[in-house]
């Protein structure tokens, strides 16, 4: 079975170096929006008709080599492709021509970029010409992708708050795969980040450190108050909190996840399908501290992170399934119904047979039945009838 992820190495340059990057990408940015802004009216996503009517103009204004201008090309047509398909999906009017802003430039493997692993450089092209031996750091586990793994097209990013080129590096291993011996169903909570049932009988909830949740409500209302005084030195804090934040919830999500795939290391993953899941979800209440606690958690971040991570340590795929009703189904006798669940929303009592449970171990074995639809041999009973289990640490 093939996993690719995403490398990331810091580029180290020298001065020199470092403005012949520079050049290069701020002459992408601007070839890119020059044609997003030109491309506009007509508003293609057709990229031979952009390559015919930019091509020439792009290699003259903006004097990128011919490669380079040929990714700008690509770039534009998927950007328009993907705002094309956004407007269709939700019914509204394509008003405006994408922008870019930041300093982000895809290259291409063993044309305008190389690489050698073992000496850990990489060579790249700017306007002036190719820079060769610029040395990369990152982590050690990818020092070891990129010697083992079949490397791909990299995207050059420029961190505007540091100051520094990194490099993302797609890299393509090869994993065994591995035959699942459960399924764990995970339903992503409002109250509890999540919900587990499984097929061996283990059923838990996960809930947040209370001290993770009193630095989130920290993060926010220190936002909240940089936002109100809006001087230039709060809007640069403002942006170095709102980093600070970001990685902070990666790092939480990561040790929930982390605990997961170690307590279940042969288990096949049934995940939602989060797909417009804020317009799904019950936000429209009338406390907002109650709203931002429901939003503030990355949904979809976190199951990438279980996905990913189920891919590449345990060689088993994960299975995203339909999560309509079910917290309001129940899993004994197919009872479907709002009033199956409490008016606080925490308990589950099926009107019909009156299995009782917590709402979100409900909804947690109910994507394990649905998921069960790709396995066989498994006990289907024990996820009813196994035993409320202590959340893993």
């Amino acid at each position: 079975m093939e996993v690719t992820i995403s490398c990331k190495f810091k580029l180290h340059t020298t001065e020199e170096q470092r403005t012949l990057i520079m050049q290069a990408a701020q002459a992408y940015r601007n070839a890119f929006n020059s044609i997003s802004f030109s491309n506009f009216e007509e508003k293609t996503s057709n990229i031979r008709i952009i390559h015919g009517k930019y091509y020439q103009q792009v290699r003259l204004k903006f004097q990128l080599p011919a490669q380079l201008a040929c990714n700008v090309e690509r770039d534009v047509a998927r950007i328009y492709q993907q705002k094309w398909d956004f407007c269709k999906e939700n019914h509204v009017a394509f008003e405006k021509a994408p922008k870019r802003r930041s300093l982000a430039v895809p290259y291409t493997l063993n044309r305008t970029f190389s690489i050698k692993p073992d000496k850990l450089t990489v060579s790249l092209t700017t306007l002036n010409g190719r820079l060769k031996d610029i040395h990369i750091s990152g982590w050690n586990k990818h020092y070891e992708y990129i010697r083992t793994g079949r490397i791909g097209d990299p995207v050059l990013v420029y961190n505007k708050r540091r100051k520094f080129f990194s490099l993302a590096i797609p890299v393509t291993l090869q994993v065994n795969e591995q035959q699942q011996k459960e399924v764990v169903g995970i339903d992503i909570g409002q109250r509890h980040i999540a919900a587990l049932a499984s097929t061996t009988g283990k059923r838990y909830l996960i809930d947040l450190q209370e001290n993770a949740k009193q630095r989130k409500t920290h993060y926010h209302e220190v936002r909240g108050q940089l936002m109100q005084k809006g001087t230039r030195s709060a809007k640069r804090r403002l942006n170095a909190i709102s980093f600070r934040e970001k990685r902070f919830v990666s790092d939480v999500l990561h040790g929930v996840s982390k605990t997961i795939l170690n307590t279940h290391s042969q288990a096949k993953f049934g995940l939602e399908d989060l797909t417009d899941i804020r317009e799904r979800a019950n936000t429209h209440r009338k406390n907002k501290e109650a709203r931002r606690q429901v939003e503030q958690w990355p949904f979809g971040e976190f199951q990438f992170k279980v996905e990913y991570k189920s891919h590449l340590y345990h060689g088993i795929k994960v299975a995203y399934v339909d999560p309509a009703y079910t917290s309001k189904t129940c899993p004994v006798c197919g009872h479907v119904g709002k009033e199956n669940r409490s008016n606080n929303g925490e308990q589950f009592l099926c009107q019909n047979c009156h299995f009782r449970e917590h709402a979100d171990i409900v909804g947690a074995i109910n994507i394990a039945l649905r998921c069960l639809v790709q396995t066989q041999n498994i006990n289907l009973g024990a996820l009813v009838s196994g035993p409320r289990c202590v959340p893993p640490h």
